[in-house]
């Protein structure tokens, strides 16, 4: 009897011993630094794109960096490391009309600007100009720069995703859901307009353009979820389409698109009519949705890949005057290649890279076509264009 009790105990320590390593090894895996935001932009104003990359671990700090291009598509780190929490998004713009490119990183929960002084070196420090720490955000937040009342200074479209929870003083789980928000700027900086927390919640990604034909800037949501009363992500939300009223006034078009969790979206002419078509990344088949140049959507029947698609940029690769389409899972590229009139046939590039890096697509070595650039913490993988759209390390 006392052998099996030994036996029982020895098992039970083993069993609670490999519980521990193996959530350890889930752990320290989930913890290995990554970049979940590149841009890019002229930094230092030597007349070629620089990148400046958003970084985290797992819910732990992780410095943002700086990299230099020397002109011809090779990146060097700055040696800048910026920021003390864990960043998921950036937007780049000169936000403070000095006629520079400064960063707003999107840390979980609020906004943390970085100033460039002009030579690419950034500070960051207090801004009126920014949604800062305080402002009740819940969960991650991405930003979107742009005129949208027209007045010549720059505003803030932000989108909020995945919503969290907390326990009140009582004890009790309240649910977070994230919103969209509007912060429309003048001369004494970002005001958050009231009235103006809208959408689903859990926007994953948003495209602004000018949808219905007006002359302002109108907004596509891409949407994954929302959580219900108990905190578990219901199966899916529709995407939106929201129209701007020419004041920063949105207003939603009641269009109610799409049957899977989405996560990115692009707006630009596809089909050569003159009006801004949708092209959405989902958990499953990408889609096309169609603009009948009012703002109103019809879905197309071509069916792109079924792998989660974090990534849609919309750019005439092949320099043949119109619109293919880059989509990013993540850890493989694919190009689209455009007929002219919306219609689509798959390259056979795979531009492979690792799930720690992030994406994005600009002309790093200044020949006048698009190259794709993965970034990760200090160091970036180029796919230079020859031209014609094959991409080569």
């Amino acid at each position: 009897m006392k052998k099996l009790i030994w036996f029982v105990v020895i098992i039970g320590l083993f069993g609670a011993c490999a519980f521990v390593t193996f959530n350890y090894l889930i752990w320290f895996i989930d913890a290995v630094p990554e970049t979940h935001a590149i841009e890019l932009a002229d930094l230092d104003s030597d007349g070629d794109l620089d990148a400046f990359l958003a970084n985290g671990r797992n819910d732990s700090p992780e410095p943002n960096t700086v990299l230099w291009n020397d002109g011809k598509g090779n990146f060097q780190d700055s040696d800048q490391r910026l920021g003390e929490f864990e960043s998921r998004a950036l937007a780049l713009a000169d936000l403070d009309f000095d006629g520079d490119i400064d960063a707003l990183v999107s840390n979980i929960s609020w906004g943390e600007y970085f100033w460039n002084d002009g030579h690419g070196q950034f500070s960051t420090g207090q801004s009126k100009y920014i949604p800062a720490k305080g402002e009740e955000f819940v969960g991650m937040w991405r930003f979107e720069p742009a005129d949208l009342n027209n007045d010549g200074w720059i505003d803030l479209f932000s989108t909020g995703c995945c919503g969290g929870g907390y326990a009140e003083a009582n004890s009790e789980w309240q649910t977070l859901n994230s919103t969209n928000a509007i912060w429309l700027g003048d001369s004494d900086g970002l005001h958050k307009t009231g009235g103006q927390l809208f959408g689903l919640g859990n926007s994953e990604a948003a495209a602004l353009g000018d949808l219905d034909g007006d002359g302002d800037l109108d907004a596509f949501l891409a949407n994954s979820g929302h959580l219900d009363e108990v905190g578990d992500m219901v199966e899916f939300d529709v995407n939106e389409v929201w129209f701007n009223n020419g004041q920063g006034v949105f207003i939603d078009s009641k269009q109610q698109l799409g049957s899977q969790r989405s996560y990115a979206v692009a707006v630009d002419d596809l089909d050569g009519d003159g009006d801004l078509d949708a092209f959405i990344g989902n958990r499953g088949s990408d889609e096309i949705w169609w603009n009948d140049g009012h703002g109103q959507f019809t879905k197309d029947e071509q069916r792109f890949g079924d792998n989660l698609t974090r990534y849609v940029y919309l750019a005439d690769l092949d320099q043949d005057e119109d619109l293919d389409v880059f989509l990013g899972s993540d850890k493989r590229g694919v190009i689209w290649w455009n007929d002219g009139r919306g219609q689509f046939s798959q390259s056979d590039q795979h531009l492979n890279y690792s799930g720690r890096h992030a994406l994005t697509l600009g002309d790093v070595n200044g020949d006048g076509a698009i190259d794709v650039v993965a970034g990760k913490l200090t160091r970036a993988i180029v796919w230079l264009n020859d031209g014609a759209g094959r991409m080569r390390k």
